[in-house]
């Protein structure tokens, strides 16, 4: 059997492989530093997002500035109509999942059923005289939103809405 001889890195070669080893540690960061483009489970999130908001036709774009009339006579610009989505998806990326609703104990848990809850509070918070989205819904009752988990759920976005 051949003896291997040691080879010398010349300091080219040194460089390249520290700063792929510095590039390999940097490629993995801690959750809490991870932007929105690099986190792959609230892209999913997201994406599951557009398939509620898509059910419950909810509105997507920001609210529009249009000039209205007020009862001094003056028309000011004041917003009207939409930002459902987009309060929605400012609630998925601020709230961890695992303090809105906790799983164990028999109950099951589903990112989706959490999204439909949280769909849910956002268009009762425009519209709270509509009255109750029925629980009887087939996307509601597939998804698995019960009175008790909205209701919990709720409390929950709205003591973080307080702080």
């Amino acid at each position: 059997m051949e003896k291997r001889k040691h080879i010398f890195l010349d300091e080219k070669t040194k460089v390249e492989r520290l700063t792929n080893k510095i590039k390999k540690y940097e490629k993995y960061k801690p959750y809490h530093e991870k932007t929105e483009h690099e986190d792959f489970r609230l892209q999913e999130k997201l994406a599951q997002l557009s398939i509620v908001a898509s059910n419950f036709m909810m509105t997507g774009h920001s609210p529009t500035l249009v000039l209205t009339k007020r009862e001094e006579g003056d028309e000011v610009l004041m917003p009207v109509g939409g930002g459902q989505k987009d309060r929605a998806k400012e609630i998925i990326c601020k709230v961890d999942f695992r303090k809105l609703y906790r799983g164990g104990k028999g109950r099951k848990i589903d990112p989706m059923m959490i999204i439909t809850a949280i769909c849910m509070y956002v268009m009762r918070q425009d519209n709270p005289k509509r009255g109750d989205i029925r629980y009887s819904n087939s996307f509601i009752r597939n998804v698995g939103v019960t009175k008790e988990i909205y209701s919990h759920i709720s409390q929950k976005l709205d003591s973080y809405q307080k702080s």
